[in-house]
């Protein structure tokens, strides 16, 4: 079977995607990660097999990995000065290489659900990862 040649030869990078979170392009963005999951499973009656299927609840989640310094700047202006006090707001995941028409994923009605933050003796950066709430993912919005 014949392979399907990537357009233009070029893979998607870290460097080919962008990020959008309150209407403003983040670049302290290190890491996202994000999933959702659906609970399936067999239903039985008479005999050993199953006779039907059941779907649960789409569950989902996410996080992102930031400098803390651009944490510390979402928090001075969180209601409060707490992000756990932020309303429900929309991130964007923006993938695109020159000469392409970007694709999109977007995490809907996201809520921060920590504010952690540690940090060791000899770090050379300080990184927080903060846990998300997504109410829906929409891929290629």
């Amino acid at each position: 079977m014949a392979g399907i040649p990537i357009i233009n030869g070029i893979n998607y990078s870290w460097a080919s995607i962008s990020f959008v979170l309150f209407g403003v392009p983040i670049t302290q963005i290190t890491k996202i990660s994000y999933s959702r999951k659906q609970k399936k499973e067999n239903n039985y009656g008479a005999g050993y097999d199953p006779v039907s299927r059941g779907y649960g609840n789409r569950e989902y989640e996410a996080s992102i990995e930031m400098y803390t310094d651009q944490w510390l700047q979402i928090i001075a202006l969180a209601p409060n000065k707490d992000p756990l006090q932020i309303p429900p707001f929309p991130i964007q995941i923006i993938f695109g290489n020159d000469g392409e028409i970007p694709s999109k994923d977007v995490l809907q009605s996201c809520e921060f659900t920590e504010d952690p933050f540690t940090g060791s003796q000899g770090d050379t950066k300080l990184m927080v990862t903060i846990p998300i709430l997504p109410a829906s993912i929409d891929r290629s919005a």
